[in-house]
């Protein structure tokens, strides 16, 4: 099917990305789970007439080739029934490269002595033994005591039979001078009969096939449903990736342009940007309504949607650049302290409209409360395309260059039972956001390093959570409380381990003179005690919520 381009791969999938490293070998671990006859998944086909990009599957593989170059860019297809792999690329791909092409221009050997015992290879324990090779690479690594590497295609692709291909391999072995002795005999014969087994008799592979020419699922949500969920153990894939294969692109770089400004705005991996969420916004910035459906890229409303993007691109991804330069300024500077996305889309909006120019001090600080106050009071949960919707028409018809309309923003919100006021439990909401805001804000700025993996922000319990909750028997609601809570570098976290306040508050003033300030503690030493917790959890919680008020107020 693969060679008569009958099974294809839709726009969508993303590129061959199985590692094949010493320390995880996905392609070995699966060329070993077919030997041992090990289930390894159902596929999913979908079959369709519908004229979408498509992709063919790789004979002679590279790695970082150009995805580009498997584009099929004038299938004569339109219209007619085809099948297109939904799930199951990577297997499949392994299959046709080891038994029909190459990778990085070498064959995949198999070593026939290999089966006896298990051996461990990174973190995989493994019986049989695979890899590629050159043919001299396959010579040299064959020791003919315990290893003996023979091409896989010879033995699953021949017409012979699996005992004269047994016959054929030891004859060259003893052409090689290698004794081979009675096991290792039927150690060849035995794997070669159960690989003709297990790669040409037996059913190891099952696939579902979803028929959209006439069958069960013939809606484009549904099929996007299907094929998000069936993907989402592996590489995560979004709307975005189906709605770029469903539309007939004529903007051939759309991806590439989209990946750069994702790459620029993540920040090496500090924030969670997607292709959904800058499609999301450049509908909603051009006048699209924020909606997100796949109906909105097909046919010619859907062109029109598309080429009103592209005609905007670089206004929309200047407005993008101006929202990466806000939230520095606004010392958000990572996925933490971001609890919606969708509350960003009216400041990126902002941006478009007045080109980006909007720099005044005055337009800042109050954009940079009104995000705030809109991230506590969780103003963009449930359904927030309407809200996203109302704050683009109040920005578009109330704005100025030297003005963001939070009042009336504010007034839309408050008259659809948005909470918009910085009631008392406002702390309660989100408590990396309400550190960040008291720390980032008040200029104490720790040494979190985002950008490094596995180094985000840490929230501290001021009291030790182990010792307050087994040792003093407070209740968790009480030792989790934001009273008790605070931003730390993880190595000064590591270090402090379950201290109490009276054991480690002195040495943090002596190193920092404004410590009770600057982490909002009260001073009094006799609220340091365990044993007057509940006492201190109160003042400090007045503490926090005054310095959230004072902070989150507008400039008029």
């Amino acid at each position: 099917m693969i060679e008569e381009k009958r099974l294809l791969l839709p726009h969508i999938q993303r590129p061959f990305v199985w590692k094949q490293d010493r320390r995880n070998n996905q392609v070995k671990r699966f060329m070993d789970s077919i030997m041992r006859e090990y289930p390894f998944g159902t596929l999913l086909f979908w079959t369709t007439r519908e004229d979408i990009q498509l992709r063919r599957f790789v004979e002679d593989y590279t790695d970082g080739m150009n995805v580009k170059s498997t584009y099929i860019k004038s299938t004569g297809l339109a219209g007619k029934e085809k099948t297109l792999v939904l799930d199951g690329q990577q297997r499949i791909q392994t299959l046709y490269t080891a038994l029909n092409g190459t990778y990085n221009g070498k064959e995949m050997y198999f070593d026939v002595l290999s089966g006896g015992e298990l051996f461990q290879e990174g973190k995989d324990e493994l019986k049989y033994d695979f890899d590629y090779f050159t043919r001299e690479d396959a010579v040299a690594e064959s020791d003919g005591e315990e290893k003996y590497w023979v091409l896989v295609k010879r033995i699953v692709m021949s017409d012979d039979g699996p005992t004269k291909i047994k016959k054929e391999i030891i004859a060259e072995m003893q052409e090689e001078d290698i004794d081979v002795d009675e096991t290792m005999e039927e150690r060849i014969e035995s794997n070669v009969s159960q690989m003709r087994n297990r790669f040409r008799e037996l059913d190891l592979i099952y696939y579902y096939p979803i028929d959209s020419t006439g069958g069960r699922f013939t809606d484009y949500e549904e099929i996007l449903e299907i094929f998000v969920r069936t993907n989402s153990g592996g590489t995560v894939l979004g709307k975005s990736d189906l709605m770029f294969s469903l539309i007939k692109l004529n903007w051939a770089d759309a991806e590439e342009r989209f990946e750069d400004l994702l790459n620029t705005l993540n920040d090496g991996g500090a924030f969670k940007f997607d292709k959904d969420f800058v499609l999301k916004s450049a509908l909603a910035v051009t006048g699209r309504k924020a909606q997100y459906k796949v109906e909105k890229f097909k046919g010619q409303a859907g062109g029109r949607n598309l080429e009103a993007i592209e005609d905007n691109w670089n206004r929309i991804e200047k407005s993008f650049q101006y929202l990466d330069d806000f939230l520095a300024y606004a010392r958000i500077n990572c996925d933490a302290m971001l609890p919606s996305y969708n509350a960003l889309i009216p400041i990126i909006y902002f941006a478009y409209k007045h080109n980006a120019k909007a720099v005044s001090p005055k337009v800042m600080h109050n954009m940079r409360t009104w995000l705030y106050k809109s991230l506590l009071n969780a103003n963009f949960s449930g359904q927030s395309d309407s809200i996203i919707d109302m704050c683009v028409d109040v920005i578009k018809d109330e704005s100025r260059v030297n003005n963001f309309p939070y009042r009336e923003i504010e007034s839309h919100m408050k008259r659809r039972n948005r909470v918009v006021a910085i009631g008392e439990d406002i702390i309660d909401k989100d408590q990396y956001v309400v550190l960040n805001l008291i720390h980032a804000l008040n200029n104490d700025f720790p040494n979190f390093q985002p950008k490094l993996s596995g180094n985000a922000p840490e929230i501290d319990h001021i009291f030790p959570k182990s010792k307050m909750n087994r040792e003093f028997k407070y209740p968790l609601y009480l030792v989790d409380d934001i009273g008790n809570k605070r931003f730390l570098e993880k190595s000064r976290n590591i270090e402090k381990s379950d201290d109490l306040p009276e054991d480690y508050f002195e040495e943090a003033v002596s190193e920092q003179s404004d410590f009770f300030e600057r982490n909002l503690i009260p001073v009094s030493p006799r609220l340091h005690r365990p044993a007057k917790f509940e006492e201190f959890v109160d003042a400090r919680r007045q503490m926090t919520y005054t310095a959230v008020k004072e902070t989150l107020t507008y400039q008029h």
